[in-house]
């Protein structure tokens, strides 16, 4: 297979490359962090993998779209390409920034775009393909405190359930992907209760089972999805008795 991952120096990312990294595997991995992906790489190679690397950034479209040209010239095609890259920041919105909600919106969603676009005319003369994003299952409704990190998953599911209805007449499958909470770097400084907290490298196995079954969406652990699909019928009002007091500025 001819598999691209961004995202891939740490977490979810990191754990799918090294589950897909075997023999007759072509892997293009993509991070920012150079010294990280070098060591990812020389992992992944030990498992009989080849691997085009490169360290980029998801929000900068020219060099993805160059890296995906470079790609599919070197793997001849390609089969899978997981958008994986992601951050997460809390609201803040006492301090009247809009940097950090921008940046959001920057990875999350447009760093979706930069990966998958520009991979779909190649897997349009294949007649065949399958791309993957990364939501999560706190893109089922707005949460007190991280609206807009649930607002960017929102995006990405509406995203990739409309553009999976205009690419299936050409082979390709579209999958979301919305994992509860897994140990990574991004759970790591959560200051609250994780519940059903998965383990990264069991995490990156039911994703590669849900991959290899060509499934449209694809929530878990199963209660997390449970309770995703019942957010949306929670009312406002209570949710919002969540949102914890914020300081008004300079007290």
């Amino acid at each position: 297979m001819k598999i691209v991952i961004t995202g891939a120096t740490a977490g979810i990312g990191r754990a799918l490359a090294q589950h897909y990294a075997r023999p007759g595997n072509t892997l293009g991995l993509l991070g920012r962090r150079a010294a990280q992906l070098e060591t990812l790489t020389t992992a992944c190679v030990a498992q009989g993998a080849t691997v085009a690397a490169a360290a980029l950034d998801v929000r900068d479209e020219s060099a993805m779209q160059a890296y995906a040209e470079a790609f599919i010239t070197q793997a001849q095609g390609v089969d899978l390409v997981i958008a994986n890259a992601g951050l997460s920041q809390p609201d803040h919105l006492a301090s009247g920034q809009a940097a950090t909600h921008s940046a959001l919106f920057a990875t999350n969603v447009i760093g979706v775009l930069n990966t998958l676009l520009p991979f779909i005319p190649q897997m349009i003369r294949q007649r065949q393909g399958q791309l993957v994003a990364i939501a999560s299952v706190a893109g089922f409704r707005a949460l007190p405190s991280s609206t807009t990190y649930a607002a960017t998953k929102i995006a990405v599911r509406t995203l990739m359930e409309g553009y999976g209805w205009a690419l299936r007449q050409h082979g390709i499958v579209t999958t979301t992907i919305n994992p509860g909470f897994v140990v990574s770097e991004m759970t790591a400084g959560n200051q609250f209760y994780m519940p059903f907290l998965l383990p990264t490298d069991i995490a990156a196995r039911k994703i590669a089972r849900a991959i290899q079954r060509r499934r449209r969406r694809y929530t878990f652990p199963w209660p997390m999805a449970l309770a995703a699909h019942l957010l949306p019928c929670v009312p406002g009002a209570l949710l919002g008795r969540l949102e914890p007091r914020q300081k008004p500025p300079g007290t």
